[in-house]
């Protein structure tokens, strides 16, 4: 059984925990590495709040930040750390009052420790343990039942102004199969300019000192342009429908 297999018995949400989970350790990390990639996901994080970073106060404790992470975290990968940061400023942890090392901590610990991870950790575990049973196949009509209740809960989630993912653009790919989803060219290239535009413009606000802005735009790949634009399309289509008061349920 292959490690993606595992995931299958997983929801959407786990998914996402179990796939951040197989990518490499922090420990395993250079510490200068290391240090300039949570420097960059903390100028995101402030950019995500609204808020202005500020740089002394970086510089003063990014490396007890960095050192205790190491120290007390070393299992997680970077990606959990992300992960982490993003359900923390989401405030999937509760409030939180200001953006500083007391905080950061506080949310890596949450998720380390978090039911969630937990219950991944489980089911994984729980998959290993059955390796080489043949595993259940669904069928076609089985599948398309489930990617079609995600589509209508992320939805519901949306009107409630829930912020709408869609990893892996699974949700955006089966609306667009269906033909429910039926941007014309000149809106997905619209789409693709303004995220484009976007996602410069935030590489270009975080990038080091150091760095030249050619080689920070460097580090933009085509396949994260193309993956965020699906992802703009389909909260676009979600703003559509709730403007005109159309119910998903009706379409599918």
């Amino acid at each position: 059984m292959q490690k993606k297999d595992y995931f299958l018995k997983l929801t959407p949400t786990d998914k996402e925990v179990a796939i951040a989970s197989v990518g490499i350790r922090i420990k395993d990390l250079k510490e200068s590495d290391f240090k300039t990639k949570i420097i960059h996901l903390i100028g995101q994080t402030h950019l995500n709040c609204g808020f202005k970073l500020d740089e002394n106060q970086l510089s003063q404790t990014i490396d007890e930040l960095c050192s205790d992470l190491l120290k007390c975290n070393f299992t997680l990968s970077f990606a959990e750390i992300e992960l982490a940061f993003k359900n923390g400023w989401k405030k999937e942890y509760g409030d939180f009052f200001g953006l500083n090392n007391a905080t950061y901590f506080g949310w890596v610990n949450a998720y380390t420790f978090g039911e969630k991870r937990l219950r991944v950790k489980k089911t994984i575990a729980d998959a290993k343990a059955n390796e080489g049973k043949e595993p259940e196949k669904k069928t076609p009509e089985e599948a398309d039942y489930i990617l079609k209740e995600a589509c209508l809960k992320s939805f519901d989630e949306f009107r409630k102004g829930v912020a709408i993912f869609d990893h892996g653009n699974v949700k955006y790919n089966y609306l667009v199969k269906v033909g429910v989803l039926n941007f014309t060219k000149e809106r997905k290239e619209a789409i693709k300019t303004m995220v484009e535009a976007r996602v410069k413009a935030e590489v270009i606000e975080t990038k080091g000192k150091a760095e030249t802005i050619e080689k920070a735009l460097s580090r933009i790949q085509p396949d994260s342009i193309i993956s965020a634009s699906k992802k703009e399309a389909l909260n676009q289509f979600f703003k559509d429908l709730a403007d005109t008061e159309t119910e998903l349920s009706d379409l599918l």
